[in-house]
């Protein structure tokens, strides 16, 4: 038997702890928007056609994803405070600037790393389908596939370490990562189904030109913390 709450249940949860509460975590979306709108930006500087120019990009990327660990962190911090019922504030998007910031970079550094090694064969699609050769082509499709698969695998398996670091303050960040993979068996699939449940919702709000993203987006992650909380509950 199944003790574990349904996707269905866990929105529910989010929808009535949001109420009341959009005007803060829509602040803080449109922080977090604009901090991705600004790097993204300064991103498309590169020229990453080039070898060269591509690890430099890849390079900027690593920094970005190390620096915005700390906003995820605060998000996760807004969520999870939502959640248990405490109150929020916009300010405390900027949670992993003023408190644990060392142990906040060390989990993403972590993550980074681990991600970059095991997608570090995607880096080599462009130029390997910039070809007629068909035996190269369908390397690269491989290469893709397979490299998506462990991007998402690896996604799931630590998606819960920002709510672990909140919960567990005394943990280490290798403890946090360990204990986010040990929590994550049998629930990647339970995770990856809620994310495909928002799919109809992320199309819908892209045919009004994303104005409603800013509505989805703290949908999205109210039941991302509800899910983290779900798990946990069961653990006891």
């Amino acid at each position: 038997m199944n003790e574990h709450l349904s996707s269905a249940s866990l929105k529910s949860l989010a929808k009535g702890q949001l109420l009341g509460k959009y005007g803060t975590v829509i602040g803080a979306c449109m922080i977090r928007l604009v901090i991705i709108l600004v790097f993204s930006l300064s991103g498309q500087m590169i020229n990453s056609s080039s070898i060269s120019g591509m690890i430099v990009f890849q390079v900027y990327i690593f920094i970005y994803g190390l620096l915005f660990g700390l906003i995820t962190c605060g998000e996760a911090y807004i969520y999870l405070k939502l959640a248990c019922k405490q109150q929020i504030k916009v300010a405390d998007i900027f949670f992993g600037l003023k408190n644990e910031t060392n142990k906040i970079l060390q989990i993403q550094l972590a993550l980074s790393l681990i991600q970059l090694f095991y997608t570090l064969p995607m880096l080599a699609v462009p130029f390997l389908s910039n070809g007629n050769n068909p035996m190269l082509f369908l390397i690269s499709v491989i290469l893709l596939l397979s490299g998506t698969g462990v991007f998402i695998y690896l996604f799931l398996t630590f998606s819960q370490s920002y709510y672990l670091m909140l919960d567990f303050p005394q943990y280490a960040p290798r403890e946090i990562l360990l204990m986010s993979r040990k929590i994550m068996k049998g629930n990647k699939g339970r995770l990856f189904y809620l994310y495909l449940s928002f799919i109809p919702l992320i199309l819908l709000s892209s045919c009004t030109c994303c104005v409603t993203f800013l509505w989805l987006l703290p949908y999205l992650s109210a039941t991302k913390a509800n899910f983290y909380l779900d798990i946990m509950k069961k653990r006891q």
